[in-house]
């Protein structure tokens, strides 16, 4: 593909209205060829119509997003498909679309910051994804345990600390404080394991929030969730970090390149040509934290944007909102 093919590819991307970005031909083509080769079946145009609507939802319901570099909204969109995922959001979203803020230069001696997208997985995400590669069979919703509960922690087969005892008392009592959260793991040789985190592992977690968003021990800056249950963490937030605990000894399983996933995984569920139509190491920050990346082989789109050395120009505006929040609202 010739340079001045790549270069106007890029520049229809970037004059295009993020919001509209997904209804380009070429966008559209992309996500139905990604996720026909990745589903193995002929559907992708009627996913495609869906997650435009989900991803034109979401834009419009965050004006943020519509700030994030064109590339990195592109790169994010077909990622739906790379993940095997989907943005409809819920009780228990499979992902959603966040920011940050990366540091591409300076400008009159101040630092020149670009906001990009990414796709963040949930913990629900997660485990759909760990199905998928067969490392678990099933994870069960996880149980929110009380005070008035009978709970108690042994060691299984693999001399690690989980739930091995647990019985509800209902009805609870009004002022019933929770104490822990579990769930039980199945994996396909019929074996099953019940990780937990108490409280004190959540007072950790919000802690590690507080000092995150740079709070300190005077000005609490953690996430809102950890309060917000009259003054105890909200039962939905504890489940998802619940699910995140169980899975931190797994192995990792790879996202798309514009994904992020915490905790970090590792074992390879999907097929290794990726083709982003071109060079995400060249157009965007692939430096994700925790994330193994699946390589892509060049194409002639890949080798022609190389070749051109094309990347999106330093702007001169800088921002003060740095996205520092580690905690999203499940």
């Amino acid at each position: 593909m010739s340079k001045e093919v790549v270069t106007n590819v890029m520049a229809v991307l970037k004059a295009t209205p993020a919001i509209e970005l997904v209804e380009l031909d070429f966008v559209k083509d992309k996500f139905i060829t990604l996720h026909n080769q990745f589903n193995g079946n002929d559907r992708g145009e009627q996913e495609y119509h869906l997650q435009v609507f989900n991803y034109k939802k979401m834009l419009s319901e965050t004006p943020a997003l519509r700030e994030c570099s064109p590339l990195s909204l592109y790169g994010v969109f077909l990622d739906i498909n790379v993940n095997q995922l989907s943005l409809e959001q819920g009780n228990k979203p499979d992902c959603y679309i966040t920011t940050r803020n990366f540091k591409v230069g300076e400008h009159e001696g101040k630092a020149v910051y670009e906001k990009r997208a990414q796709l963040a997985i949930s913990p629900y995400g997660e485990v759909k994804m760990r199905m998928r590669s067969g490392q678990i069979k099933y994870a069960d919703n996880p149980i929110v345990v009380y005070d008035c509960d009978n709970f108690k922690i042994g060691i299984n087969d693999k001399g690690k600390l989980v739930a091995k005892e647990y019985d509800a008392k209902l009805p609870r009592p009004d002022d019933a404080k929770i104490v822990a959260c579990f769930v039980r793991v199945e994996r396909h040789d019929g074996s099953f394991e019940m990780p937990y985190l108490d409280m004190k592992e959540i007072e950790r977690l919000r802690a590690y929030s507080n000092k995150n968003n740079f709070g300190t021990a005077d000005k609490d800056k953690s996430n809102a969730l950890y309060v917000s249950n009259g003054g105890q963490i909200d039962t939905g937030f504890l489940k998802a970090k619940t699910l995140k605990h169980a899975f931190k000894s797994y192995p990792k399983v790879p996202t798309g390149k514009f994904s992020t996933l915490e905790p970090a995984l590792e074992e390879e569920i999907l097929p290794s040509n990726i083709d982003y139509g071109f060079d995400p190491d060249e157009s965007s920050n692939s430096a994700f934290q925790d994330v193994d990346h699946v390589e892509v082989p060049k194409d002639d789109f890949t080798q022609a944007l190389e070749d051109a050395k094309i990347s999106e120009p330093i702007q001169t505006k800088t921002f003060a909102d740095i996205d520092t929040s580690d905690e999203p609202e499940f």
